[in-house]
């Protein structure tokens, strides 16, 4: 049976699921657009399905949706999902927000609220998620706790990256394009079949973009980017019953400094505006002459299998490796000051293996059952050097050695020459204090901690849909987890005390004589969901669920604590959301209302005395919401695409009749409202081609950037809306096209994020959005 036989023979059974992957044939090539809207078809529960028969909240994104809304990578796809915040201080510090819960910890301990997966593996670990957007088939996000559909990581939903298979055809694809702020792209694939049974695909990417943030430091824009993507995949179906895919990744990301500038303090010649010039310092000699800047490799091989055992069972696996290295280095302060530079050197590996037995017979139960093994081991070191004069500066500004007007009566000096920060006290003021003399500080005193964290989990679980009527089908499921997990960590420096305090450390943690401490403990749990689905009639289906979610615990390093150590304990969500989907000739609704409780919801609070981020049960809290979307056909020539978002969590007032610390405070990076829209216009048409406008508008109302909402005045992004277009024109078979693109086109002024490792200091940080940016790209299809 040749290869496109035995893949139309199994189509019921999933094409191209995350988990059951069947080696089916795709359209590589632009084809034209039905005249009514097609429901796009997902794999969220590992059946392919209709989304509009899907009992789950799930925004999906066709390749044809992710072309007319021109999402290129995660940030774009945030734009036009409800709940869903994504923003991108640098490839390797993103933080992942969904219903206004949060990922964004690059601790090697930490555990993720969000899941992210790329054809069914995870790839969550913060420092190695984000991963950018090319020869893409499908994009799913589903929203609320899917425990036995994600696992790990998905306490309140996840995202789900299906990349484009080898198909059974030869194909190529190659575009490119360049634009302001020395913009370049170029990307393309090339598929080629190996006989009746095989086949090879190879897809990359290369996206390239100058700073838009002057930094006065070293003359070196900001917040540039330079992203280089490759991916290999070899598919097969060697027998009427098995098919396989194994998938290549490798991504590089390097570009210059993070833009974080003080807020606070203004360097000569600049503002403590974040939209303008910055001057951002490297003190000489850190890590042998590092730049300010990021360099990251993210690498990873999967493996799905298909293998139908009968009319009825179906068995597929997901077999992933992923490792990454990535090293940042930073000046955390932003004023022009040589006070301090932080680098995050980490890396990790993880192996997964997942093991899924599906039934369905064609009658009212359908089932699925299986287990998941899943290990990784992860680092992060965190290297800092200081200026002692100007930290020693800054400390008696603050009041850290008494009031700074007895202290310079003390040394019989005015109070300017031991606060001044650009011009310091040159001699170690605790030295004088207690008569051992003038120490003179050093302008290179280094420091160091790291942190590393094991994990090795099994989990087992299962699925059962039951149709009671042709109507109503009721579904349980339930997950169970055992992990075992090992931290590490240690702190301590080469140089001695610091002459500021003659403590062994000035800021980062310290251990015993630098030496490391490590901690083990096991944790198991149990997640589950019920939903019942009822389908009014053939256009509305309606759905109601009921799921519990979990946040792993965490062995948390912690010198405050006696051992060094605490454990965060698990984050519990339970949630209950219904919702509905309504299918017309010329478009489709959807959407649902929510409510979620959380328990033991986890923060880090800075704690002076150790220099350090503790971990901090901030309590219980609360979320209801709701969230719409429509795609619709409004004219023959228009098609559009909207959504809406209300969301409203907040930290409840007590929990266990104690008052809580950030009581009524509302979940950072969470707006209240959002909105989205896009269109795909049809300007004209002939034998020639089409020219078609594809304007798109995302607005959401004001946010936090911490859960202490109070902490620092205008720690917060006031509402805004962007506004980006295309003007594009296709040949007539769709083969060849070019088009004019913008983004921002309003030149809005926003906040990437705000506060960072400065407000630890009491100096928080602000980082700029990217402004206009527009350009020309031109593709071809063979």
């Amino acid at each position: 049976m040749s290869i496109k036989a035995r893949l139309s023979a199994c189509a019921a059974l999933a094409a191209l699921l995350p988990a059951a992957p069947a080696f089916a044939e795709t359209e590589t090539q632009a084809a034209p657009r039905a005249e009514t809207r097609d429901v796009i078809t997902v794999t969220t529960q590992f059946r392919a399905q209709s989304l509009a028969d899907v009992p789950i909240n799930v925004t999906a994104f066709d390749a044809e949706l992710i072309d007319r809304l021109d999402i290129r990578n995660l940030e774009d796809l945030a734009l036009f999902t409800p709940g869903l915040v994504i923003l991108e201080q640098s490839p390797n510090n993103t933080g992942y927000s969904l219903r206004g819960i949060t990922t964004d910890s690059g601790a090697a301990n930490a555990e993720a609220r969000v899941a992210l997966f790329q054809d069914g593996v995870s790839i969550t670990r913060s420092r190695a998620s984000y991963v950018e957007l090319f020869d893409i088939e499908r994009l799913e996000v589903a929203k609320g706790p899917q425990p036995t559909l994600f696992g790990r990581g998905a306490l309140i939903g996840g995202i789900n990256i299906i990349q484009n298979k080898a198909v059974q055809e030869n194909s190529a694809s190659l575009f490119g394009g360049f634009g302001n702020y020395n913009q370049r792209e170029l990307g393309g694939h090339v598929n080629h079949a190996l006989g009746e049974n095989y086949a090879f695909r190879l897809a990359g990417v290369l996206r390239a973009r100058d700073g838009h943030i002057e930094n006065l430091g070293d003359g070196k824009d900001l917040q540039g980017r330079h992203v280089a993507g490759v991916r290999a995949v070899f598919s097969g179906a060697p027998t009427d019953t098995f098919s396989f895919h194994v998938i290549a990744n490798w991504q590089e990301d390097s570009g210059p400094g993070t833009s974080f500038k003080s807020g606070i303090l203004a360097a000569p010649g600049t503002d403590t505006s974040p939209y303008t010039a910055a001057d951002l310092r490297l003190i000489p000699g850190f890590l042998d002459g590092q730049q300010l800047g990021l360099n990251r490799t993210v690498q990873g091989v999967t493996v799905l299998t298909d293998w139908d055992l009968s009319d009825a069972l179906h068995l597929s696996t997901i077999t992933g490796y992923r490792d990454y290295d990535s090293l940042e280095v930073f000046d955390p302060i932003g004023a022009g000051l040589n006070f301090v530079n932080f680098a995050e050197d980490a890396s990790g590996r993880q192996t997964s293996h997942e093991m899924r037995l599906t039934f369905d017979d064609g009658g009212p139960l359908t089932a699925f059952g299986g287990f998941t093994y899943f290990y990784e081991a992860n680092t992060q070191r965190v290297p800092g050097i200081f200026n002692e004069g100007v930290a020693q500066a800054f400390f008696v500004s603050t009041g850290a050695f008494g009031d700074p007007a007895a202290v310079a009566a003390a040394l019989g000096v005015p109070v300017s020459a031991i606060t001044d920060l650009r011009n310091p006290f040159p001699f170690s003021i605790a030295a004088l204090s207690s008569g051992q003399g003038m120490v003179p500080l050093r302008a290179n005193y280094t420091e160091e901690s790291a942190n590393a964290g094991r994990t090795e989990a099994w989990d087992v679980f299962a699925d059962v849909s039951y149709a009671v009527t042709d109507r109503l089908t009721l579904t349980a499921g339930v997950r169970y987890t055992n992990e075992d997990k090992v931290a590490s960590g240690y702190g301590g420096t080469s140089m001695g005390p610091n002459r500021v305090t003659f403590g062994p450390m000035l800021v980062l943690p310290a251990t015993p004589n630098g030496a490391e401490v490590s901690q083990t403990a096991s944790f198991d749990a149990w997640t589950w969901r019920f939903v019942a689905a009822y389908e009014l009639n053939d256009r509305i289906n309606t759905w109601a669920s009921f799921a519990r979610g979990r946040r792993p615990d965490v062995i948390a390093l912690d010198t405050t604590s006696p051992d060094f150590f605490s454990i965060a304990p698990a984050e519990i969500v339970e949630s209950l959301e219904a919702g509905a989907f309504i299918s017309f000739d010329r478009g489709n609704v959807s959407g649902s209302v929510f409510r979620s409780e959380y328990e033991n919801f986890q923060s880090a609070v800075f704690d002076p005395t150790s220099g350090t981020f503790a971990p901090d049960n901030a309590g219980n809290a609360t979320q209801y919401g709701m969230e719409l979307q429509t795609d619709w056909r409004v004219h023959d020539r228009v098609d559009v695409f909207a959504t809406y978002t209300y969301n409203l969590a907040t930290f409840d007032s007590t929990s266990g009749g104690q008052p809580q610390q950030f009581a009524g405070n509302r979940f950072r990076y969470s707006p209240e409202h959002s909105v989205a829209l896009g269109a795909r216009i049809q300007v004209a048409d002939g034998p020639w081609g089409e020219v078609s406008l594809l304007p798109s508008y995302s607005w959401q109302s004001h946010f936090y950037f911490d859960n202490d909402n109070q902490e620092f005045d205008g720690v917060r992004q006031d509402s805004y809306g962007v506004l980006r277009a295309r003007l594009r024109y296709e040949t007539a078979d769709r083969n060849r096209f070019a088009e004019l693109f913008g983004n921002n086109l309003t030149d809005e002024q926003y906040l990437i994020d705000a506060g960072n490792t400065g407000a630890a200091f009491g100096l928080p940080t602000f980082i700029a959005a990217a402004p206009r940016t527009f350009g020309i790209r031109v593709g071809a299809y063979f």
